[in-house]
């Protein structure tokens, strides 16, 4: 009689009650390819499912026969620790182990799979050949708190070059990141968008390495959702096979399993980027952290603004705060100049235009002697309009939602809706004209085409198409804040307009807004180079103060610290609850076990949401939660009993 061989699978479905691991049997003829982490075919419901090997096993609790795995890949898509960091990741956020590999793995690519995948050892010789190549300011930039075994954990608070300022200080996470791969380990390095791979990529060009194909091999691979199937899959294989010691991507490389992860560097953490906005939502900063406790990882969190998060991190003892000395930040940052009510209001009639005389005279200087950039808070063309007689702000006659204007000669429409707002009037006065509120990107173009002909003017937009870095070397930039491109050299002047914190908005809005004018001044020239920024708008003096003097990691810690005495994230933790009122209070009500309700635990409170509630919970009790949580949406899931739907460590939203 053969031996019995069960793996058990957890299959694709949305239901949260079918999210366990079910046992099937494994055939003769597919045991030699069914390993833990196969994907395989399943019959399930009268129907073939896809489902994982999460589980080999001798034996099963199932009473009866067990049905048997239809077919299988030929190379496991997941390892056995990625497997228990999925499980891991889908226990934080409450979601399906399911939902998590499917963010973790790209979609399968048979072909790929039937390549020759025998084992090849990383090139070590030639990290440690480029990790010898680096500027020894690199090297001295805070690296020494890094140890040999590529272990410590570290928010970096990088300075932008004095020589040439760039959106991603690549140097910052590749000069470690080599160093582990030197030694045999991996690294990931994780980025917020595609130029940030590019600059990473660029600098790693420059060391002569080179980026993996199935053609050639290489020395590192690229995770980008702009590559097809094929070679998407093909790098994330030669990762997790271990063919290279250097992984670089977005957001998905840091679910990417790996063998003997060494270190996981990340840039610019607080990015909204790194929030996955597919269930679980898992954030790739607590991924990392994740990693780097359960796999002996070193973390590194690099940026020119240090997240809240991040510095919660430092302020728990978990990791190490390594910031610039005051002489180095005077030495390597412009000089930023923030335009506040009352210098506007001392200038006259023209210091509340949108580009004050005193902006405009700094951008015709600095244009002499290089690139200048305007950075425009929003896209399109202009966003809000009032009347432009008493000024109250114009609604849809319909849903009464404020009103948008697509080009200089096109009919206002609603921002919600959509509906043509031919023929308007303002409700309070009658008047028929509108003035511009808010004013985006293709119309601030226009009328700096107007006001300086003879210019060269850019625009780097998602409209327009985002500019890479060092594509411009002269003329005037117009940008968004994400998607200004470095010069080389740095521009020599940037003005910021229309800078503000939205008003009730998410908790954070306010280092949000700090940590993306502090990521534009950072492509400016040093002051001792003549470099310059100007803020113009309503920036809250404590911002001012931060961006003055370049301290975005006190103003961080300072945000922690005064969210810990308030009991508010990071210091606690944050779930909502969406769903039907019934549904969300039967939730709320519901007894844990061996305990009373929810709003009975010491440390909790609800707050109201939209579309549910929130609840704060002290970081050892949030677990517990959300155990309890999930456990009721999978029961009330197989009874139809109601949808509730858990999102956890998501973004606050302020009382209104």
């Amino acid at each position: 009689m053969s031996e019995l061989r069960v793996a058990r699978v957890c299959i694709d479905s949305p239901l949260p009650h079918l999210d366990r691991l079910f046992d099937y049997s494994v055939p003769a003829k597919l045991a030699p390819v069914v390993a833990v982490g196969s994907r395989v075919r399943v019959a399930f419901a009268g129907r073939l499912v896809s489902a994982i090997v999460v589980e080999l096993t001798g034996t099963s609790t199932y009473v009866g026969t067990l049905a048997g795995v239809k077919s299988a890949a030929v190379l496991p898509s997941f390892t056995a620790t990625g497997l228990a960091l999925a499980q891991a990741v889908a226990a934080r956020y409450g979601g399906s182990l399911w939902d998590v590999c499917r963010l973790m793995a790209p979609p399968r690519v048979a072909s790929v799979e039937k390549r020759e995948w025998a084992s090849v050892a990383p090139p070590t010789d030639r990290y440690l050949a480029a990790s010898q190549t680096w500027p020894l300011e690199a090297m001295q930039s805070g690296l020494e708190a890094w140890d040999g075994e590529g272990s410590a954990r570290v928010v970096w608070e990088v300075l932008p070059s004095a020589v040439d300022p760039c959106s991603v200080a690549a140097t910052a996470l590749l000069a470690p990141a080599l160093r582990v791969a030197a030694q045999g380990r991996t690294a990931i390095v994780v980025v917020p968008d595609a130029r940030a791979v590019a600059a990473v990529e660029r600098e790693l060009g420059e060391r002569e390495l080179t980026r993996w194909t199935a053609r050639s091999g290489g020395d590192y691979t690229v995770l980008d959702h702009d590559d097809g199937p094929s070679q998407r899959y093909g790098s994330y294989l030669a990762g997790m096979l271990g063919h290279v010691s250097l992984v670089v991507g977005t957001r998905p490389a840091a679910l990417q399993p790996v063998p003997a992860l060494g270190l996981i560097a990340m840039w610019d953490d607080g990015a909204s980027v790194y929030a996955d906005p597919h269930a679980p939502y898992p954030h790739a900063r607590t991924v990392a952290a994740m990693r780097a406790d359960s796999e002996g990882a070193g973390l590194l969190l690099a940026g020119y603004a240090p997240s809240v998060d991040g510095m919660a991190l430092v302020d728990h003892g978990w990791a190490a705060h390594v910031e610039p000395q005051r002489a180095q930040t005077r030495d390597r940052v412009a000089t930023i100049d923030v335009l506040d009510g009352q210098r506007r209001e001392a200038e006259g009639g023209t210091g509340w235009h949108w580009m004050p005389a005193m902006a405009w005279k700094a951008l015709q200087r600095g244009i002499e002697a290089g690139p200048v950039g305007v950075v425009v808070p929003r896209a399109g063309y202009v966003s809000a309009l009032a009347c432009a007689r008493c000024g109250q702000w114009a609604e849809c006659r319909e849903c009464a939602a404020s009103l948008k204007q697509a080009g200089s000669a096109a009919t206002p429409e609603c921002t919600k809706c959509g509906a043509d707002q031919e023929n308007w009037h303002c409700p309070e006065c009658r008047f028929a004209g509108l003035k511009q509120v808010r004013q985006g990107a293709e119309r601030i173009i226009e009328q700096l085409r107007s006001m300086a002909p003879q210019w060269s003017i850019h625009a780097s937009t998602a409209a327009a198409g985002i500019l890479a870095d060092y594509a411009v070397s002269e003329g005037l930039v117009v940008a968004t804040p994400s998607a200004l491109p470095a010069v080389r050299g740095g521009y020599s002047h940037i003005v910021v307009v229309g800078a503000a914190v939205p008003p009730m908005a998410e908790l954070g809005a306010e280092v949000a807004a700090m940590r993306s004018w502090i990521n534009v001044a950072a492509l400016a020239r040093a002051r001792r180079n003549g470099g310059g920024v100007t803020v113009v708008g309503h920036v809250p003096d404590p911002v001012s103060h931060v961006l003055r003097a370049w301290l975005p990691g006190q103003y961080a810690r300072d945000a922690y610290r005064e969210r810990a005495e308030l009991a508010l994230p990071p210091a606690r933790r944050v779930l909502q609850l969406h769903g039907d009122p019934d549904v969300v209070q039967r939730a709320l009500d519901s007894p844990l076990p061996g305990a009373g309700a929810v709003t009975g635990l010491p440390g909790v409170t609800i707050a109201e949401a939209p579309r549910g509630r929130y609840i704060l919970a002290p970081r050892g009790t949030m677990p517990q939660v959300v155990d309890h949580l999930r456990t009721l949406q999978q029961e009330w899931s197989r009874l139809g009993a109601g949808e509730l739907r858990i999102v956890v460590d998501g973004p606050m939203g302020l009382a209104r």
